[in-house]
């Protein structure tokens, strides 16, 4: 090898140091910047004419798993998604209690029939009569609480479904920008190092919100697609456009309405969460507290001389109409109201039993010992009313719970393989700290080399002198 090669080697030595010093730099900068990707420089070596004249950079190389970076967006959408439900079946079932809570449905039933116990043994006192018709009315209420608890977390999931669909579109928006910056700089020739990363980080926050697949295209562009298939983003969009709506409580993803069950385009995210809060879980939590409430109207109103004329409890003050929405229509009877001495001898009796007459305290107590059939799901086909106060109350427990427990679960999976996601493609400060002493001894010798080349040269122009 000639000195004029050996020189020209160490001078691609120490460009090269130079950038891998630059670079390394770079990563260690940015060690703790969330969703960076680690960088390194492909090299190769340089031959002309048949001999090797050093080193050179082909490209900034920005090595991720694809396979884990889907797995982990996989796992953080399906935390994400039961987190949301988890979320609003706490915020439910925090108003309606636990079987044994002092504010629940099952225990104020439980304190009627108690008021009614105390009454048929002393049916003449008035304390007796008007704690009844207290009892009812708290009972009532209680029913109401939980109805407006139910309407108010599908209200306020409704409000955050929006904000998440926002959430994505504003995402989409920019990733579709990035298609377009990284397909030119690839072009070019240029870094896109930076941008890919952004992108990615964008991706990452569209997967909490809704759980996707992506694939590149040829030319640097990324197609964004729901699990299913269901195409969000695979063209340049145009300002404004919005891959997904929300149409009513149907979400529309380019026009396409979605749905939230197992073999649909949303499977996971907290768009999923927030569709079957809307659509399953508080319709469900509402038709289990409207077959309460009719039973009770119905049940009371069967005890009465004319079991087609309004009872004890009331459908928004008349007799039993429809069960939908009766929760929230269920009011004790006025004439209780206004003359308490009906609670023992009937809702519609024109004048009080004889003293000591028990026959209509007996009626009322033998509603609560007496089995009816209920058709909201997940409740019991047949059962007392009380039966069925326990059953709401603990399945709508067992619900919170349930979706509580998956959560956990899901947030242990999703966060291993975040960890494994940024040990195998973020920055290790000791690896890169090893790598610039490696790099700092490479330019060390490169300079040697041409200190050496240098003199050699200086020698033979002495020589030649």
């Amino acid at each position: 090898m000639s000195v004029q090669l050996a020189l020209t080697a160490a001078l691609s030595g120490l460009r090269t140091t130079q950038q891998q010093a630059a670079m390394t730099s770079h990563n260690l900068a940015n060690a703790t910047t969330a969703g960076y990707v680690r960088r390194d420089l492909a090299l190769s070596s340089v031959n002309t004419a048949g001999r090797g004249s050093g080193v050179q950079v082909d490209a900034v190389a920005r090595k991720v798993d694809e396979l884990l970076i889907r797995d982990a967006r996989f796992e953080t959408s399906r935390y994400t998604g039961q987190e949301a439900r988890a979320s609003a079946l706490a915020d439910y079932a925090l108003v309606l209690g636990q079987p044994q809570d002092e504010k629940s449905v099952s225990t104020q039933l439980s304190k009627l029939q108690q008021a009614f116990s105390r009454l048929h043994g002393m049916p003449q006192d008035d304390a007796a009569q008007n704690a009844v018709v207290s009892q009812a009315i708290t009972l009532t209420d209680s029913l109401k609480r939980a109805a407006e608890a139910a309407q108010t977390v599908r209200s306020d999931t409704r409000d955050r479904l929006q904000v998440s669909v926002d959430t994505v579109n504003t995402a989409l928006q920019r990733v579709s920008e990035l298609n377009g910056r990284i397909a030119d700089l690839d072009a070019r020739g240029g870094d896109a190092g930076d941008l890919r990363d952004e992108r990615d980080r964008l991706l990452d926050r569209v997967s909490q919100e809704i759980g996707i697949r992506t694939y590149s295209r040829e030319g640097g562009l990324m197609v964004v697609m729901t699990r299913n298939g269901q195409t969000l983003l695979d063209h340049p969009l145009a300002p404004g456009e919005q891959p997904l709506t929300l149409l009513g409580d149907e979400v529309m993803a380019n026009g396409v309405a979605l749905s939230a069950k197992p073999d649909s385009e949303i499977q996971s995210g907290r768009i999923m969460g927030y569709v079957q809060t809307i659509k399953q879980d508080m319709p469900r939590a509402l038709a289990q507290l409207d077959e309460m409430a009719a039973g009770l109207v119905q049940a009371f109103q069967g005890a009465e001389a004319d079991p087609t004329q309004p009872g004890l409890f009331t459908d928004a003050g008349a007799a039993y109409g429809t069960t939908a929405g009766l929760a929230s229509r269920i009011a004790v009877n006025d004439a209780v109201r206004t003359e308490s001495w009906r609670v023992r001898s009937g809702v519609q009796a024109a004048a009080p039993l004889q003293p000591g007459d028990q026959t209509q305290i007996d009626k009322f107590l033998t509603v609560f010992t007496t089995a009816r059939s209920f058709a909201a799901t997940d409740m019991p086909a047949s059962a007392t009313l009380g039966s069925y106060a326990t059953a709401m109350v603990s399945a709508q427990q067992g619900y919170r719970t349930g979706a509580e427990a998956e959560m956990n679960a899901r947030k242990i999976s999703a966060d291993t393989l975040e960890s494994a996601r940024i040990n195998r493609d973020g920055v290790n400060i000791d690896d890169e700290m090893q790598k610039l002493l490696l790099i700092e001894q490479s330019y060390g010798a490169s300079a040697q080399v041409v200190q050496v080349a240098g003199r050699m040269i200086d020698i033979l122009l002495q020589i030649k002198g």
